[in-house]
């Protein structure tokens, strides 16, 4: 296929519809279908049989391409090298090709505060999870990761093509990791896009330049780490790494910001067995984990251990989600400072402090404003709401006599009628107190927290408005149904019910998304329901990392602002120096979210 039909064929997919409710059912039916049988039929047991050797990959060599495969140079050492790392990419087409464009250049020169600095394509790519959204298939990752990178990446020629290594998260386990496998672990030397793919299991570890080891972690849908990676790991340490070295951990979720979050409501988000791979493991060979790396949550956030030991290497946490999927806040949880508990006594051992957020808070809270304009932003929602008035409007007035129905003289008689009308529902039709059980039951499930009493608190405020809603617009409905059709019961039953029908589509997606804002802003919950309704495309990001030849770690975190939202063809005078397909028309290019954060390097022993 030439470059022309390529661009022909490319559809560029639009950002998730997350409150779609064909898409809502389907995303429904996968994680339901994951809970249920994909926990138990873990595919990396499956992975651990067919791929017994404990191996790890060599980047302290070189490695060539011969007849279409990778073959490795051990006599070809390397004395530094560059990697990129990307997490939570595979939504729309707009950020995940921003994010993809950039870290695909052959060069990127890097700028902040008068300050510029020029880097390289990652010589090895890693993917830090959730690589397609918002289900995984063999399609769904053609159409909204494979196509996107192969476009980035062009027709580029490299002497030596980069490779790419993966970790899943949540989404890409939905299918029990089938796609996932297909795409990313295979014995033959497959490409993705202009990458060479080399795992075998959803679990790996590259040894680098420098004393550096990179090891990345599959921690499935719970975030544990099954017992043949424990041994994957400990056979890789035993045999093949050295006292000194430094490891950079990639796992699938910020363990680190969900114990902090959630510390007060039990152990549900630990970081026991990271903690265990680092102090069971690591340390007794006197490895230490430097750098933390990880997405799932959609923005970047830098934590950097206080009180270090060594000064000159700070511990780093990172949380690097801007691959390409819909933005997550900043401002949902007072993270400003972290700490290791580990131990029966839950012993402190390490603390660290936020260093960097992107976008700010401040920026994040103003966004939240947008789920103000949730009508707008999710058309489609609306028929959920739709349906729950008329159903609910419908069981309450099988028990009224419509022709009889008094309007209310004023605000505490509205109230009056709406208790007594209730109650003589729940009282003349015992499907109708069902109803109105399950539905209070579901928004109490809905509720975002791990309080029981903000989520019954909080799901029954929730439900309470939406009743009211009801109750009002049926009261309305009626009264005008009744005007227009008086003598005509039929008529009156019909009118109504379509007034309930389109006011509920209105008024139920606007309560919705005024619960959501309240929640997100002043509470801090429902970060993927406030936030995916917005589909915010701005404010990517992704890590470039640079190991130098004295093993001296250099992290530069880019930013895309602003996302294009317009791209052309490549001109042909532009071949030389841009190899993608496409090139943007407008955002704000790819920067520097704040200084390159360094580890000295250590002495290396040879």
């Amino acid at each position: 296929m030439n470059n022309q039909n390529k661009l022909n064929s490319i559809r560029r997919q639009p950002m998730v519809n997350w409150f779609d409710i064909g898409q809502l059912a389907k995303t429904a039916v996968r994680v339901s279908f994951s809970t249920i049988i994909g926990e138990q039929s873990d595919k990396r047991l499956i992975q651990a049989l067919a791929s017994s050797r404990k191996e790890f990959f060599d980047y302290t060599h070189y490695h060539k391409e011969f007849e279409n495969k990778c073959i490795s140079e051990p006599g070809n050492h390397r004395k530094e090298i560059w990697l990129d790392y990307i997490s939570d990419t595979g939504d729309g087409f707009n950020p995940t090709y921003a994010v993809a464009y950039y870290a695909s250049n052959p060069e990127l020169k890097l700028s902040i505060d008068g300050k510029s600095f020029d880097t390289k394509r990652g010589e090895v790519l890693i993917f830090g999870g959730d690589e397609v959204y918002p289900t995984p298939s063999k399609e769904n990752y053609r159409k909204r990761l494979v196509v996107p990178y192969e476009t980035a990446f062009g027709d580029d020629l490299p002497e030596r093509r980069p490779h790419v290594f993966a970790i899943p998260g949540n989404h890409d386990w939905y299918d029990g990791l089938a796609a996932f496998t297909r795409l990313f672990c295979s014995d033959l030397n497959r490409r993705f896009a202009g990458w060479f793919t080399r795992q075998r299991r959803s679990y790996f570890a590259l040894k680098l330049p420098g004393n550096w080891w990179l090891l990345g972690s599959d921690g499935q849908l719970q975030s544990d780490i099954d017992t043949p990676q424990i041994e994957y790991f400990r056979s890789v340490a035993d045999r093949h790494m050295k006292e000194g070295d430094r490891v950079i951990l990639c796992i699938s979720q910020p363990n680190w910001i969900y114990a902090a979050k959630y510390k007060k409501f039990g152990e549900i988000y630990d970081e026991s067995d990271l903690l265990y791979l680092q102090n069971e493991i690591l340390s007794r060979k006197n490895v230490e984990v430097k750098v933390y790396l990880s997405g799932d949550l959609h923005h970047y956030r830098r934590h950097e251990e206080i009180n270090a030991k060594d000064p000159e290497a700070k511990v780093q946490k990172i949380t690097a989600g801007g691959g390409g999927a819909f933005l997550h806040p900043t401002h949902d949880a007072d993270v400003d400072e972290i700490s290791e508990d580990f131990g029966i006594d839950k012993v402190t051992k390490r603390n660290f402090s936020l260093k960097k957020s992107f976008p700010d808070v401040k920026k994040s809270k103003l966004l939240t404003f947008k789920d103000l304009l949730f009508l707008f932003l999710n058309p489609g929602f609306g028929i959920v709401t739709a349906l729950l008035y008329l159903l609910t409007a419908w069981l309450v007035s099988s028990t009224l006599d419509i022709e009889n129905f008094r309007n209310p003289s004023g605000i505490f008689d509205s109230f009056y009628l709406a208790i007594k009308l209730t109650f003589f529902a729940f009282l003349d039709n015992p499907i109708t107190a069902i109803w109105i059980a399950l539905v209070l039951m579901a928004f109490i499930i809905f509720t975002d927290t791990h309080s029981k009493f903000y989520k019954y608190i909080g799901g029954f405020l929730h439900c309470l408005a939406h009743f009211s809603a009801v109750f009002y617009l049926g009261w309305g409905s009626v009264i005008l149904s009744v005007y227009f059709f008086k003598g005509h019961e039929t008529l009156i039953f019909l009118f109504a019910m379509m007034l309930i029908f389109i006011s509920g589509w209105i008024v139920g997606s606007t309560i919705m998304g005024i619960y959501l804002f309240i929640s997100q802003y002043f509470f801090g919950r429902h970060n993927d329901e406030a936030f995916s309704a917005l589909k915010i495309q701005d404010y990517k990001n992704f890590l470039r990392l640079h190991i130098a030849a004295d093993g001296e770690l250099t992290i530069y975190p880019v930013k895309i602002e602003k996302c294009p939202k317009k791209w052309r063809e490549r001109k042909d005078k532009e071949k030389d120096e841009i190899r993608s397909f496409l090139v943007p028309e407008n955002g704000s290019g790819a920067e520097l979210i704040e200084e390159p954060i360094v580890l000295k390097s250590k002495k290396i022993v040879i």
